[in-house]
């Protein structure tokens, strides 16, 4: 009875914990978007050119591809639980000084910082949630509690930042980002349980692989590297469009409700996670193939039927319920996969992840460039039907059965 007392009482400490995450991701993503819906403003602020400040989201990503593989590996030894504080804390200053600064330099500056944070704390963040989830059979639901803040901030995060921007400036919209932040930082202080470094953890496991890079053991796992490139190109075939759906939507002649489409597209990744959360832990299988599928549905249909606006939101619709499932499939796959090297190859995962965006944006403009936008949706099929044949050929390694060893369709 003690045992089940324990456990009830132990439930709403998790979800209060995983909640807190959630704000964490929040903040973070809505601070990489932001610059996207206060760009004019910005750029008259900052005394700098529209396509100058657009880079402010460039130099984020940049950040955070390059730091979190090294950064994470040089602070395993930390404590999880300071590390994700730090790592908030972090992006509250950077906030702080973007909502102050009249010098472009800075301002770059402060994004670089953020950016450095949000990559750490996304290769942190899986390991933490599934670490602090005892139930075997609800660590993928945890994952996608803990990851909910991100399709949150695309949905209802940047519509509201953008509004608000029109009635406080974006620096209000920074400086009240500063204080969410700082809000969410000392209930995580207060409400997150502590764990032990990585390091801590795997001392001897280590010793016995003789020093082996933490890098190189990661990928070693079976089913690693497969995932990772499953996520590369799920990102490239995701940016591809949406960094140029504008132009894209002037087919169907939607173009002027751009912020209406992103905002369909948010509010169906938000039901894509919540349903992901449901049968993660037991469906994985059947999970990942239905993303495949969906981006493979979405990405058709917009390359066929790119002038008819009632079959593009139909489209948008299916391709954001995968959007808002796909990077916690991969999360999940990836957690399972990598027993308990979980930080280093989410570190990994992250990186990938931000190349395949940085990659799909590239991509995209270079299609732009040669022709035009009604082939992206083309491109971006040729890399989701690469998932596909990835994930039906190495199933038993990229969508692995649960690590208790239950069965997993």
């Amino acid at each position: 009875m003690s045992n089940l007392t324990t456990s009830r009482r132990a439930e709403p400490m998790r979800l209060i914990a995983l909640a807190i995450l959630s704000a964490f991701g929040f903040v973070t993503m809505l601070t990489e978007i932001v610059p996207a819906g206060l760009l004019s403003g910005m750029a008259a602020g900052l005394q700098a050119s529209p396509s100058t400040t657009g880079q402010l989201l460039t130099v984020y990503a940049a950040a955070s591809m390059l730091a979190a593989v090294p950064v994470t590996a040089l602070t395993r030894h930390l404590p999880r639980k300071l590390l994700l504080i730090l790592t908030v804390a972090g992006i509250v200053v950077a906030n702080t000084v973007t909502a102050l600064s009249d010098v472009y330099a800075l301002t770059v500056a402060a994004r670089i910082v953020a950016g450095v944070c949000a990559g750490v704390q996304w290769a942190l963040v899986a390991g933490y949630a599934m670490r602090i989830t005892a139930d075997a059979t609800k660590k993928g639901k945890a994952l996608s509690i803990a990851m909910a803040g991100i399709p949150l901030a695309l949905a209802v995060g940047l519509p509201l930042g953008t509004y608000l921007g029109t009635l406080v400036g974006w620096r209000g919209v920074y400086a009240a980002l500063a204080v969410v932040g700082a809000v969410a930082a000392c209930a995580g202080l207060r409400r997150l349980p502590s764990l032990d470094a990585e390091a801590t953890a795997q001392s001897r496991q280590r010793a016995a692989e003789g020093g082996r890079s933490p890098v190189i053991t990661a990928l070693l796992r079976p089913g690693i590297v497969v995932i990772v490139l499953c996520a590369f190109a799920f990102q490239a075939g995701h940016m591809n469009l949406y960094t140029y759906m504008e132009p894209f939507l002037q087919y169907s002649g939607l173009d002027g409700n751009i912020t209406a489409v992103f905002l369909v597209m948010g509010v169906s990744a938000t039901v894509g996670l919540w349903i992901t959360g449901m049968v993660i832990d037991r469906h994985i299988r059947t999970l990942g193939y239905s993303v495949a599928v969906c981006f493979l549905i979405a990405a058709a249909a917009l390359g066929i039927w790119s002038t008819n606006s009632v079959i593009v939101i139909l489209a948008i619709c299916c391709w954001g319920l995968a959007l808002g499932a796909a990077p916690t499939l991969f999360q999940a796959a990836a957690a399972r996969a990598a027993g308990d090297r979980i930080d280093m190859v989410q570190a990994i995962l992250v990186t990938l992840f931000n190349a395949g965006m940085a990659t799909g944006s590239a991509v995209g403009g270079v299609v732009l460039a040669v022709t035009h936008a009604s082939a992206l949706p083309w491109v971006s099929m040729a890399f989701f039907l690469a998932i596909t044949c990835a994930l039906v050929v190495h199933h038993r390694v990229a969508l692995p059965a649960m690590v208790d060893g239950s069965r997993s369709t």
